[in-house]
C-alpha cells in the first residue's frame, strides 16, 4: 500500500512524526563545509609544526624523531643530545673538497631508554669513534661522514635504506658502517643494501647468521671489524674450562627477532667442553611491551626464576641476552631473598654487556654476582699483550688512534670506557682505506678493494689488525679481552684471548 495512503486512513494526530527531509543541496553544502573546515585545520596545523623543516633532507620525521639519511649532518630530534657531534661533522664536511667519499653510519641515533637496549652514550662514543677515523688529522679531507638512523629495533630501516640507497651516487658513497645490533631487521638491511651493490662494514653486529639472508643464501658486500657470537662463546668456554668450579647454568633470551642472543646460546650449547647443567629461557619481548619499562618487566620475569637457579646451584651462569636484560637479572639476583648453599655465583656474557659500562649495579646482594664478559675492545687492552716485537706494533696502532681521537678531536679518554669509540673507528678506518685506495667513485666499485684486505694488506686499527676472509667477510683472529664489571659501572681487565687462539700473522708468508 502506498505510504500515503496508510497516512490518510490513521486517526488525526496518531501520524508519527518523520523526520524533516533535508535536500540534497543542503546535505552537499554541509559536507564540502566541514571538508574545508578539516583543510584548513590540517593546513593551521602542519604550518604550526613545520614537520619538513623539523627534519632535514634526507630525513623523514616518526613521532618525534627523523629517521632516513641525514644529508645536512642537523639534529634528529628536538634537544638531540648528538647535536654536538652532529655539528662537528657537518663542520668537517664542508671542508671535504669536490672529489670525496662519504662513509655513512648506520645506526639507532635516536633510542628510547625504556624499550631500547643500547644507551645514547654508547651511540655517542661510536660516532666519535667514526670522526676520528674520517678525519685523523686537523688537516685531512676528502672524506665526508653521514649519519643514518633507522630507529629503534631499526623498525625504520627500509626509510633509512632507500635514503643512502639514492643518494649513493650523487654523494659517492663507498661503503656503510655501525649497523647497530643484530637483529632480523638488521639483517634485512644488510641484505637490501649488497642487492644494490653497496658495502657495509659492521662494527658491533657479532651474530653469526647477519651474513646471510632470511632464506639462509649468503650475503655479499658484508664485512665486519668484530669477532662472530660463536668466537666470544670460545673464548668465554675456555675462560670457565679453567676455573676451580664449573657447574654452568644457561639464560637464554629465545626472542626469535634478536639473532644476537639465539647465536650466542647457538654457540654456547654447541660446544662440548663446559656441559650445562641446567637451563632457563626467557623472551625479551624487543618493543612490543606497553604499559611498562623493559626492565620493570624482566625483573619480575627473572625474580620468577630464583628458586630454579637456588636449586640449581650453579658456579657460573652464562647469560645469552642483551646487556640492558643482564642488568635486570643482576638486580633481581640481588634483592630476591638468600640461596641455601648459593652465596655467590660468576655471570659471564656477550659483548653487548658494554651497554652496562658506567651503570651501578647491585653485586653483593642476596646472592653476590661476579659480572663478567667478552668485549669487543678495551682502552687498556694491550697493556695485557707484552713481550715481543708484534705487541709493539699493536701498541703503536693504538697510539696512534689515541693521538687522533684525543688531539685532532679532544674526546676524552673516558669516553673509551665501553670500548664502542675503538671498534666504530676500526669500522670506519677500513672504509676510509679501501676507498681510498679505489680510482672510482662508483658506490659499488669499492667491494673488492675492501674484499682484499686480508693478513697481507691489513688495516691498522685500535682493536687490533683488521683482515677478511674470503670465505663470508669475517675478520680474521680477532683479539677479545675479557672483563669485569665492577659494582660502580668500571670494568677492570681479566683476560685476553685471540678468537683462533694467536695473533694475526702479517708476515710477507702469511696465509688467510
Amino acid at each position: 500500500m502506498p505510504r500515503t495512503a496508510l497516512f490518510d486512513r490513521l486517526a488525526p494526530g496518531s501520524r508519527p512524526a518523520l523526520p524533516p527531509v533535508r535536500p540534497r543541496s543542503l546535505l552537499h553544502r554541509h559536507w564540502i563545509a566541514v571538508t574545508v573546515v578539516g583543510v584548513l585545520v590540517l593546513a593551521a596545523l602542519l604550518a604550526w609544526t613545520r614537520p619538513w623543516e623539523r627534519c632535514g633532507a634526507g630525513l623523514t620525521a616518526t613521532g618525534d624523531v627523523c629517521v632516513g639519511l641525514a644529508l645536512e649532518s642537523g639534529p634528529l630530534r628536538d634537544d638531540d643530545p648528538l647535536a654536538d657531534v652532529e655539528a662537528l661533522i657537518a663542520d668537517r664536511n664542508a671542508r671535504a673538497g669536490d672529489t670525496f667519499k662519504t662513509i655513512v653510519v648506520l645506526e639507532n641515533l635516536t633510542p628510547d631508554p625504556d624499550t631500547d637496549s643500547t644507551p645514547i652514550e654508547f651511540i655517542r662514543h661510536e660516532i666519535q669513534g667514526a670522526i676520528a677515523a674520517a678525519w685523523p688529522r686537523p688537516d685531512s679531507a676528502g672524506v665526508k661522514l653521514l649519519l643514518a638512523n633507522f630507529g629503534g629495533s631499526a623498525e625504520h630501516w627500509r626509510e633509512a635504506v632507500d635514503r643512502i640507497v639514492e643518494n649513493a651516487d650523487s654523494q659517492h658513497i663507498a661503503a656503510v658502517t655501525g649497523i647497530g645490533i643484530s637483529l632480523q631487521n638488521t639483517r634485512d638491511a644488510i641484505a637490501e643494501l649488497s642487492r644494490h651493490g653497496i658495502v657495509t662494514i659492521g662494527a658491533t653486529v657479532t651474530a653469526d647468521d647477519l651474513n646471510t639472508d632470511a632464506d639462509g643464501k649468503p650475503i655479499k658486500n658484508f664485512f665486519r671489524v668484530g669477532p662472530t657470537n660463536s668466537d666470544e662463546a670460545h673464548a668465554a668456554v675456555n675462560y670457565i674450562a679453567k676455573l676451580p668450579k664449573q657447574r654452568t647454568m644457561l639464560v637464554a633470551d629465545v626472542n626469535e627477532a634478536d639473532t644476537y642472543a639465539g647465536t650466542l646460546a647457538k654457540a654456547f650449547t654447541g660446544q662440548r667442553l663446559v656441559p650445562i647443567a641446567f637451563s632457563k629461557k626467557y623472551d625479551s619481548l624487543e618493543g612490543q611491551l606497553t604499559g611498562t619499562s623493559r626492565d620493570g618487566y624482566l625483573q619480575k620475569l627473572f625474580r620468577g626464576m630464583h628458586s630454579d637457579i637456588c636449586n640449581a646451584q650453579p658456579d657460573v651462569i652464562y647469560f645469552a641476552g642483551r646487556g640492558v636484560d643482564l642488568r635486570s637479572f643482576v638486580h633481581a639476583l640481588s634483592d630476591d631473598g638468600a640461596c641455601q648453599g648459593l652465596r655467590s655465583v660468576t655471570v659471564i656474557s656477550g659483548d653487548d654487556t658494554a651497554t652496562l659500562v658506567g651503570s651501578k649495579l647491585p653485586l653483593d646482594g642476596d646472592i653476590a654476582v661476579t659480572p663478567l664478559y667478552t668485549a669487543l675492545a678495551y682502552p687498556d687492552q694491550w697493556k695485557m699483550f707484552t713481550g715481543n716485537e708484534a705487541a709493539l706494533t699493536y701498541q703503536q696502532n693504538y697510539t696512534d688512534f689515541i693521538n687522533a681521537f684525543t688531539g685532532t678531536h679532544e674526546f676524552t679518554r673516558e669516553d673509551l670506557s665501553d670500548g664502542a669509540a675503538m671498534i666504530e673507528h676500526d669500522a670506519v678506518a677500513t672504509a676510509v682505506a679501501a676507498a681510498e685506495r679505489d680510482p672510482s667513485s662508483s658506490s659499488r666499485s669499492v667491494t673488492n678493494f675492501v674484499a682484499e684486505i686480508d693478513c697481507n694488506s691489513a688495516v691498522p686499527g685500535a682493536t687490533g689488525f683488521i683482515a677478511f676472509r674470503q670465505d663470508g667477510g669475517n675478520q680474521i683472529d680477532k683479539v677479545l679481552p675479557i672483563l669485569r664489571i665492577q659494582a660502580d659501572g668500571t670494568t677492570a681487565p681479566v683476560d685476553l684471548v685471540w678468537s683462533q687462539g694467536r695473533p694475526l700473522d702479517t708476515s710477507p708468508s702469511c696465509t688467510s
